[in-house]
């Protein structure tokens, strides 16, 4: 990073020393090959616990930190602000204070441009915000309602998007990620309202699952695969169901994240010894699942009596 910032405390007008010990407890520990016991250097190196690096120059009347990273640095910077009263001052921005009695200590020229922020709240990432403020972030619509698939968001099938979708030609402020069955359709792009309402499943003549286990009514397939998001599996994948209805997807799954659903672990384990295996390669298999790698779960919740269900495949 290219910017510079200085740590200056003033009095009527003019730099009054920062109290040394505290600049000593604040930045010594994270000043390369330690600080020397009397007085301090006239420039050092400093590496913060996350590795970020500054050099710094200067005196008890005022530090300059040049070449600095965001992160643990700027903590520092903060921490040393909070315990001095120092008013920091980062290049072409507003000084920084943290008392709003202080702006008549400032020199004339700073005075205009002051922001003062409560001690407690002066942190790096206050600093940071200040130097590179972050655009305010986009407010999207909410999404449809999905029986089946109540969190596509938490899921990954649905992601926030600012193009247009392939299928309504509106930008949504969402796209579906998961996979598209029918020939000629498009595999990415499609919005998840273009889903809820039937509009893309009606043009693609497209569906989202490719399977559904066990027997529900009609109208339930039709809500499943052709108007719920589905989801990426390792293999084709397969919509559950549980007291005559589908089931909620709730998302992949691990060995670490079914610790919280001995339902879905005992729903899994009959279904491997379905396979014929072994007891114990049964568990050597349910304690190798892995959320992002496979052998992978898919973790799924009745909606009548909230029994956890789950399958699990791999390549």
């Amino acid at each position: 990073m290219s910017y510079s910032l200085y740590l200056c405390r003033f009095a009527d007008g003019h730099p009054t020393p920062m109290d040394e010990s505290a600049i000593r407890d604040v930045l010594g520990p994270v000043t390369v090959g330690g600080m020397p016991t009397t007085r301090l250097p006239d420039s050092w190196d400093l590496e913060a616990e996350d590795g970020g690096e500054s050099e710094v120059y200067g005196s008890t009347l005022g530090l300059t930190f040049n070449r600095f990273s965001p992160g643990r640095i700027l903590d520092h910077v903060a921490e040393l602000a909070r315990r001095t009263g120092a008013a920091v001052l980062p290049l072409e921005c507003p000084v920084i204070l943290t008392r709003a009695a202080d702006r008549r200590h400032l020199p004339g020229s700073l005075r205009a441009e002051v922001i003062v922020v409560a001690p407690e709240a002066l942190t790096g990432q206050a600093i940071q915000l200040l130097i590179s403020p972050q655009p305010e972030p986009r407010r999207r619509p909410a999404l449809p309602r999905f029986p089946y698939h109540p969190s596509p968001v938490a899921t990954g099938s649905v992601t926030p998007s600012d193009a247009p979708c392939v299928c309504c030609g509106q930008e949504r402020g969402w796209v579906y990620t998961g996979p598209v069955h029918a020939a000629g359709a498009p595999n990415s792009g499609i919005c998840p309202y273009c889903i809820a309402f039937g509009k893309a499943a009606e043009r693609y003549d497209a569906t989202f699952t490719d399977a559904i286990e066990g027997d529900v009514p009609k109208d339930v397939v039709t809500a499943i695969l052709r108007h719920t998001p589905g989801f990426v599996a390792w293999q084709s994948p397969t919509w559950l169901t549980h007291c005559g209805d589908g089931a909620e997807f709730l998302g992949l799954a691990g060995a670490k994240e079914l610790e919280r659903y001995p339902d879905a672990v005992d729903d899994l384990r009959r279904r491997c010894a379905e396979w014929t295996w072994p007891p114990d390669e049964v568990e050597d298999f349910l304690g190798s699942l892995d959320k992002d790698d496979q052998p992978t779960a898919y973790l799924f919740r009745c909606r009548a009596c909230a029994t956890h269900l789950a399958y699990a495949d791999f390549t």
